[in-house]
């Protein structure tokens, strides 16, 4: 039985760009560049927003040298069987992790905010059913559902920054640039790491988006979307709150909807929060769940993926409670060095695989030219 061929459109595949880069990084984000930057935090979005663009030119580079083919596809061509085979297994071991960092924010948040008496096992299994059942129908349904729940996403956060506009003053904002350089330097850094530099992970489906052409726009305006949409979150947290309220909070955009109160009809509506961020994280574990299957199937060589969701489920599950000891661990590690990691698979390993590209090209061309002279 061959491996069937799942297709997306461009609208489908930019709804999943954005989905994915505000997945945790909606709550998650915010909360520390409030920490480091204060008043101050949203000129870390904007910063981060333009170097997110040079990242995804860097992909979007590599893709025009090795078109409809995925990262391991690449890694295998350009340093062939071993050393390629080496780089994906790293790839993989990196989409894992990620995965049970975002299972690790979801119990974090649920048991903290919501249903604290829950043992986080049992969140991590009941949204690894989900995911499961998602990747074993593949990436062109969880397309397809992108494009479904997409409003229910983007209308709660507009409510959301709307309905907080009564609480919000400009004076918040001020001092203007009052910052040292090395907590900007932080800041940006760590939001390029969530989410940016983990939009290698997206190389394994553009393969199956219609229309590769279109591939590079959508790209690009799935980016700079969901990173205005954090920036957004970032500003309306100083302009409602305050910075130095906001900053000692763990997630200070639920908070935002704790602070909605017109008059006695509209208040505490932070159902809303958990909504935008429940459905955009889901999908978030969701598309780098299916990338690991689909690695693990080329990098073996298998016909068919579908047989390894239920285990790959079971080991993410278990492997999300014990891989991190506790939450300001946690915090630490994903401020401190994860964003390098993701430097490492996002831009130095595209730049070798175009570098050798160009390398085998010029040689091919040589090789030519001898045999014609």
């Amino acid at each position: 039985m061959m491996q069937i061929k799942e297709f997306i459109s461009p609208k489908q595949f930019l709804f999943l760009i954005y989905v994915f880069c505000i997945g945790s990084a909606i709550l998650a984000v915010p909360a520390t560049l409030l920490e480091t930057n204060r008043q101050n935090a949203w000129f870390c979005g904007v910063l981060a927003i333009g170097f997110a663009l040079l990242i995804v030119a860097v992909l979007l580079w590599l893709i025009q040298r090795y078109p409809q083919q995925t990262f391991i596809q690449i890694a295998k061509k350009a340093l062939g069987r071993y050393a390629g085979t080496c780089i994906s297994l790293i790839y993989i071991f990196f989409m894992f992790i990620q995965s049970t960092f975002s299972l690790r924010d979801i119990s974090t948040f649920m048991t903290t905010q919501i249903v604290p008496e829950t043992l986080p096992t049992w969140i991590h299994a009941l949204v690894l059913l989900a995911v499961i059942y998602g990747g074993y129908l593949g990436i062109e349904v969880v397309g397809r559902t992108a494009e479904i729940f997409l409003p229910w996403i983007v209308v709660p956060f507009l409510l959301l920054i709307v309905l907080n506009i009564p609480q919000m003053k400009i004076d918040r904002l001020y001092p203007f640039f009052e910052f040292s350089m090395g907590d900007l330097v932080l800041g940006t850094t760590y939001f390029l790491g969530n989410p940016f530099m983990e939009l290698a992970f997206i190389l394994m489906i553009t393969p199956h988006v219609k229309g590769g052409k279109k591939v590079k726009r959508m790209f690009v305006i799935g980016t700079v979307a969901s990173g205005l949409t954090i920036t957004i979150a970032v500003a309306a947290c100083i302009l409602a709150l305050g910075a130095n309220i906001a900053s000692m909070h763990s997630y200070p955009v639920y908070l935002l909807g704790k602070m909605i109160s017109l008059g006695a009809t509209i208040q505490h509506v932070e159902v809303l929060v958990a909504i935008i961020w429940m459905l955009s994280i889901f999908f978030k574990v969701v598309i780098v769940f299916y990338a690991i299957q689909l690695s693990i199937v080329q990098l073996c060589n298998l016909r068919v993926r579908n047989f390894l969701s239920f285990p790959l489920g079971l080991i993410i599950t278990g492997v999300a409670y014990y891989i991190i000891p506790n939450t300001a661990y946690f915090n630490y590690f994903e401020k401190y060095y994860w964003p390098f990691y993701l430097f490492v698979l996002s831009v130095c390993f595209p730049l070798l695989f175009i570098a050798l590209s160009y390398i085998k090209k010029n040689k091919a061309a040589k090789g030519d030219r001898s045999q014609q002279t």
